[in-house]
């Protein structure tokens, strides 16, 4: 069993794509996202009946609760995935591996975040070219946003905008302007798409290129005065302690760290992937990293626990 995003068409890409290659072994993926699935993995594990074989997740669920994962170094065995000159990240070659201990996390995707989405039929061509642009009183009313207050892509954006620009701005922007909010994770685009607002905070790619594809006039932009932070995404895997299918949770990382496996997963959320041998022709250039700009990586353990109190910070300001 593995346990991922909910993103479209992911489901049938993995499942496709492993028994291909492996037809004689099952595939099952159940939607869902560690944080809140971990009191019942904890427990799981405590009586011995876990029913997680694999992960999939953002940063701070894992990292968080690392005492339920297994150790990945003598799990991870085919020669093509092993290979250090296979991987490279902002840093250097290798696997990015989320924990210090560079044992539970691989984190396989590193891309921009914090670009804001526009509607162009409502908004000029050079009407907002940077944060502080927002502020303007003609936007008041038609700004909405992924939820800053809770965990997610959201309150990732607001915590990047606090440390560049201030407490000041959170509130004028978010409360100041009316900024309207959501949990979806599709619903700030689909309401630009739909005209009701005309900029958007926090909306992944794969729906803005979903929409755009139905021809919308949405364009994704990097602000001039905070280009973005790099993110993974729901890019890291682990594998939960006493799987019920360890060999074939064994063969399944394998496969994922494989250049099909790469693709079968980060095509459905237009991730680039950190295996070198991966095409990236189907990512959004908006949320590839521009080799002239320096950015703060907002993963990683050493970020996490400062991510925790912005985030925190952030739903002081905004209330809860």
């Amino acid at each position: 069993m593995i346990l991922g995003p909910a993103t479209a068409g992911i489901r049938p890409s993995l499942m496709n794509a492993f028994q291909k290659q492996f037809p004689g072994m099952s595939l099952e993926y159940q939607t869902g996202d560690l944080a809140s699935l971990s009191p019942r993995l904890r427990a799981e594990i405590a009586a011995e009946k876990t029913s997680i074989d694999v992960t999939f997740s953002g940063a701070f669920a894992l990292l968080q609760n690392r005492d339920l994962l297994e150790a990945l170094p003598g799990r991870i065995i085919w020669p093509e995935v092993a290979e250090q000159n296979r991987w490279r990240f902002s840093k250097g070659t290798g696997f990015k591996w989320l924990d210090r201990e560079k044992r539970y996390a691989v984190q396989t995707s590193e891309w921009i975040f914090g670009y804001v989405l526009l509607n162009r039929s409502l908004v000029g061509p050079n009407a907002v070219r940077s944060w502080k642009d927002l502020l303007r009183p003609e936007w008041k009313g038609k700004i909405a946003s992924h939820d800053p207050r809770g965990a997610g892509a959201g309150q990732a954006v607001a915590n990047y905008l606090l440390v560049t620009f201030g407490e000041r701005f959170i509130i004028d922007l978010f409360k100041g302007q009316d900024v309207v909010l959501t949990r979806s994770y599709s619903q700030v685009a689909d309401w630009l798409a739909q005209g009701k607002y005309a900029i958007g905070i926090a909306q992944v790619q794969d729906r803005i290129e979903s929409l755009r594809k139905e021809g919308i006039a949405l364009t994704a932009d990097g602000l001039a005065d905070a280009q973005g932070y790099l993110t993974g995404g729901f890019s890291v895997i682990a594998l939960p302690k006493r799987a019920p299918h360890p060999n074939a949770a064994t063969v399944f990382l394998n496969w994922f760290l494989t250049r099909p496996g790469q693709e079968a997963f980060h095509r459905p959320h237009l991730y680039p992937s950190l295996r070198t041998d991966v095409p990236r022709e189907y990512v959004p250039e908006y949320i590839l990293p521009k080799p002239q700009l320096e950015y703060v990586d907002g993963y990683g353990e050493d970020m996490i626990a400062i991510q925790h109190k912005l985030g925190e910070q952030v739903r002081e300001l905004l209330g809860r």
